[in-house]
């Protein structure tokens, strides 16, 4: 966890400073294009893994098709962790394990994206809506041994947010709330996971 962590910073870092040393002078990029860079912090409504986390990024790009309306593409990740004492798991209706587990549900959806811009200046509101196929990757850490599933399913996640650039060398910050539904189904170590959904928020950079 500390190494995708690790790495998940420095890439954000990456991009920023490749978009900053590109930017012209200018309080956005593209007038007619937004991208974004978060970081990702979500409490997930599931019983496999229910741990809030802050292992998560996020990734977005659109193009406006009018001043207000645009239409782009998304993909983030997410992981999330939950210790579950010792107790008797049932595997089949003939064999049963006594353990502790580490159980880790890691989430990556991806699609397209409709954005509306409320207001068109410095500080940018707007209200979106994600669609797209959401991979999802149960496991379970028991002793030396894991239990894992993959699963996939078709992931829904409406949004609210606000960018800001208040400098102009075509950089900003970028905040959002949002909420995910997906409809991946598995079961790993006795344990059902059906249609897991998130609340949680963004904060990163905007171009």
């Amino acid at each position: 966890m500390k190494t995708l962590k690790k790495y998940s910073i420095r890439l954000a870092a990456a991009v920023a400073l490749i978009a900053g040393f590109s930017m012209p002078a200018r309080s956005q990029v593209s007038l007619d294009a937004y991208y974004n860079v978060d970081w990702q912090f979500n409490i997930p409504i599931n019983k496999f893994a229910d741990k809030a986390s802050g292992w998560g990024m996020n990734f977005d790009a659109g193009w406006y098709l009018t001043p207000d309306f645009a239409v782009g593409a998304f993909l983030n990740y997410h992981t999330n962790n939950q210790y579950v004492d010792r107790s008797v798991v049932n595997l089949t209706h003939e064999t049963a394990v006594y353990t502790d587990q580490q159980r880790s549900l890691y989430q990556l959806p991806f699609g397209v994206t409709a954005l509306y811009r409320i207001i068109e200046s410095d500080w940018q509101p707007y209200v979106a809506l994600k669609l797209g196929a959401e991979y999802a990757h149960m496991s379970s850490y028991y002793y030396i041994y894991k239990s894992s599933e993959d699963t996939w399913g078709f992931y829904m996640s409406p949004e609210i947010g606000v960018r800001w650039y208040p400098w102009a060398n075509g950089m900003g910050l970028h905040a959002a709330a949002y909420y995910s539904f997906s409809t991946n189904k598995g079961t790993v170590m006795g344990q059902d996971m059906e249609t897991p959904g998130n609340f949680g928020f963004r904060v990163g950079l905007a171009f």
